[in-house]
């Protein structure tokens, strides 16, 4: 019997050792901060010789189309080959994305993330809404 007894109270030491971990870690580790950015991931390709695609971050894009500031210069069949402030570089399909994705665009250069939000323009107010009874 008291074996038994032992065991559960190392089973309870163990579970609140993992608790107190895990709280633990919940306030000195950020999440946001374990996780890489993935900012420029490459989830398909879909080559033909003369007008391929390729779906990255869930847009369907082709060679000289722009995205992040970042223009796709070249779709192979494994890779895509990216340009952004004069550095290029290749990337496959699911591969970690290059860190030139996040850099910023130089001075002076809008960046479409930049660009003001059509639903809070004041160019074109949204449409009045009418409240029924």
């Amino acid at each position: 019997m008291s074996t038994a007894r032992n065991v559960k109270i190392l089973t309870w030491l163990q579970l609140c050792t993992v608790i107190g971990v895990v709280i633990g870690a919940r306030f000195y580790v950020k999440p946001h901060s374990l996780r890489a950015s993935t900012r420029g991931m490459i989830d398909g390709i879909l080559f033909c010789p003369d007008r391929s695609s390729a779906l990255i971050d869930g847009q369907v894009l082709k060679v000289g189309d722009e995205i992040y500031g970042v223009e796709v210069v070249e779709i192979e069949k494994r890779i895509v080959i990216f340009e952004k402030n004069g550095k290029r570089w290749e990337q496959r399909v699911r591969e970690y994305p290059n860190s030139a994705w996040d850099e910023s665009d130089p001075p002076g250069e809008p960046d479409s993330n930049d660009l003001p939000d059509p639903a809070t323009s004041t160019g074109n107010p949204p449409a009045a809404r009418q409240a029924f009874p």
